[in-house]
């Protein structure tokens, strides 16, 4: 048996003319574009699955591109053809992996998340740092405390001791003169 497909070699080729033609459903041509897709390279499949027809700012093709570039986009096509020859988990993953746009944000949100972590192991690291070295400040502070809190009262006491001392001189000085 031969394909209608048996003279498409790639994936791109495939996509092109299955916008012309429209897809075959026959078992054979059903099994070559599974091949075709099978020998083809993972870059290749996500240009395709990716490609809206856009380009970005330097004439590159961009599936967030903002201006036309006159090419059709095969993107629809290339999903097309996919849930035809693929198991739909197979390409739901491939969906998933490298058109879904939310997939996309979930990666750039685990990076982030990722990034997060750091900071807050780091910020817990630093805490503990701090909690320590406030605890050791206290303490000296503490010390300071005790040891101003010793010469207040060692000063109080001397003062006293003057004071009783002065009383004592001034007792005996009044004394002898009467």
């Amino acid at each position: 048996m031969s394909s209608e497909y048996d003279k498409i070699k790639t994936a791109k080729e495939l996509v092109n003319h299955v916008m012309v033609h429209g897809f075959s459903t026959k078992t054979d041509d059903v099994v070559r574009a599974q091949d075709i897709f099978g020998n083809s390279t993972i870059e290749e499949l996500a240009f395709l699955a990716n490609d809206i027809g856009r380009d970005d700012k330097d004439g590159n093709p961009d599936p967030k591109g903002t201006m036309c570039s006159g090419r059709r986009a095969t993107r629809g096509t290339f999903y097309s053809i996919l849930f035809q020859i693929w198991n739909w988990e197979d390409a739901t993953r491939f969906w998933n992996a490298h058109t879904n746009p939310e997939h996309e944000r979930l990666a750039e949100l685990r990076t982030e998340n990722a990034a997060l972590k750091t900071i807050a192991k780091q910020a817990e690291v630093d805490r503990e740092r701090f909690n320590k070295e406030r605890a050791d400040r206290e303490a000296y502070i503490d010390e300071k405390l005790a040891i101003l809190e010793e010469a207040i009262h060692k000063a109080e006491a001397a003062e006293n001791e003057i004071m009783r001392l002065k009383a004592k001189l001034y007792d005996l000085t009044v004394g002898k003169e009467e």
